[in-house]
């Protein structure tokens, strides 16, 4: 039988941004297309220190150069991302209930399809990225 409370496959991109004096994590995010209100979402984070109590974060918008706007606000011009690709297949139907420590938690590379570390945001390659994630998708309900 058929669990309907998730989503059987989704694909989910990380973007993780790597502070080029420190190579540390500065920044992650989760991003998600929701193919039931046609909108994409981020769920990110800034490291949590005892110097810096970061909180997470969501963004929402319909368009792909949007969220590339934000992206290009969030990321330092002179760092580098890592791009990781996931299928989760545990995902809540509501996007509202898909939170970052839901993807953290279940952040594993039985779920990666592909990663690429070390490179510089490319506002061009990320909004074709984004829209491959709106397009690929398993539908099953």
């Amino acid at each position: 039988m058929t669990d309907l409370t998730t989503i059987p496959d989704c694909l989910v991109l990380k973007i993780e941004e790597f502070d080029v004096d420190t190579q540390k994590i500065d920044t992650t995010v989760y991003i998600l297309y929701d193919k039931k209100t046609h909108r994409y979402f981020i769920r990110g984070r800034r490291p949590w220190s005892p110097q810096r109590h970061s909180c997470t974060y969501s963004f929402e918008c319909e368009f792909a150069h949007e969220l590339t706007d934000f992206l290009q606000y969030l990321i330092c011009d002179y760092n580098t991302i890592s791009e990781i690709l996931y299928n989760y297949d545990n995902l809540p139907q509501d996007a509202n209930e898909i939170t970052f420590e839901f993807l953290n938690e279940y952040d594993h590379a039985d779920y990666e399809i592909s990663g690429y570390n070390n490179l510089k945001f490319d506002r061009k390659k990320i909004t074709k990225t984004l829209r491959m994630l709106r397009n690929v998708f398993n539908y099953y309900n």
